[in-house]
């Protein structure tokens, strides 16, 4: 409690009350920044049919605006046709079974308000796939023997959108819109030579918890 005797006591009172100002700010926990969260992706290859797959993130509020994070990425089936025509009416394709593993960190930055926040994203990163086995489509199955993909770490990056809503001070819901850029060097699809970029999209939705 403050008291005042004298001459000023109404700028003594002002001191004293920018003093308890700042002591209530001081006293107040700090807002959570660190965000650990969890979704659930779908990965839509360049020219072939969507995989879905699973990741978790940590990501670091800097500002109120920017924040870094780091992003893995587990597709337990990632597959990929590759068809070349027909050979006497029939088919001839192959499909390519794997695993895909992608890890990511980079920076989101944008607008945070109360309830919603909406922010841009750019992450580079490593995608790798592991062979799950080779699959002939149709009923000429010779290109299947000679189709043995040799799989190396890949140069990747993510960029795209955000979209964050705060259902409380701890919990959000998140949704990410983007395209997973890839620079291929494997003998495999879809450069069987290696040496090309591939653009695909990627969505993910899930949840986080704030500390």
């Amino acid at each position: 409690m403050c008291r005042f005797e004298g001459v000023v006591p109404a700028a003594a009172g002002l001191v004293c009350l920018l003093a308890l100002d700042v002591g209530t700010t001081l006293a107040q926990p700090a807002a959570p920044r660190v965000t650990l969260g969890a979704q659930v992706q779908v990965l839509t290859l360049e020219n072939s049919d969507a995989n879905v797959g699973l990741g978790g993130r940590v990501t670091v509020d800097v500002t109120r605006w920017l924040s870094v994070e780091g992003e893995y990425q587990f597709i337990p089936r990632d597959q990929l046709e590759v068809t070349d025509g027909a050979i006497d009416g029939q088919r001839l394709g192959i499909r390519y079974h794997r695993r895909r593993s992608t890890a990511l960190a980079g920076i989101k930055a944008g607008y945070r308000g109360q309830r919603v926040g909406v922010f841009g994203k750019v992450r580079p990163g490593v995608t790798r796939l592991t062979d799950r086995g080779v699959e002939c489509l149709g009923d000429v199955c010779i290109a299947a023997l000679l189709a043995v993909p040799q799989y190396r770490n890949e140069f990747a990056l993510d960029v795209g959108g955000v979209v964050e809503v705060y259902a409380s001070p701890r919990w959000l819901a998140r949704v990410d819109v983007g395209s997973l850029i890839v620079r291929h060097r494997s003998t495999a699809p879809p450069c069987p030579v290696g040496d090309c970029t591939s653009s695909n999209l990627a969505v993910s939705a899930g949840v986080g918890v704030r500390f």
